[in-house]
């Protein structure tokens, strides 16, 4: 059984940009039209799909982007770049998976 570890970041729903950026989610699904630009961008999808909701709260961290695999010659693990985390990002977590 092999065992993996993992990262993910969450923004809270409090978060003043996400609020604005679900309400037009909403109403742009509740229309039945493709979302604006900027809310397209902010969800990285042009569809008003609401399960976007949850998922933006999650946020996927890139290699490279926002964190780097640490080695040296007893331990590996990871090294996050705080200041290039997404706004609003109030949690990071780490997990291991079996």
């Amino acid at each position: 059984m092999g065992m993996s570890t993992h990262i993910q970041a969450f923004i809270p729903d409090t978060d003043e940009t996400y609020q604005k950026q679900k309400k037009v989610l909403i109403a742009c699904n509740e229309a039945g039209v493709n979302l604006p630009e900027e809310t397209a961008n902010y969800f990285g999808e042009k569809c008003a799909e609401l399960y976007l909701l949850d998922e933006k709260l999650t946020v996927r961290l890139e290699k490279g982007v926002h964190y780097e695999i640490y080695r040296d010659e007893a331990r590996e693990g990871f090294e996050i770049d705080i200041k290039k985390l997404p706004a609003g990002v109030t949690k990071v977590r780490f997990y291991n998976s079996f």
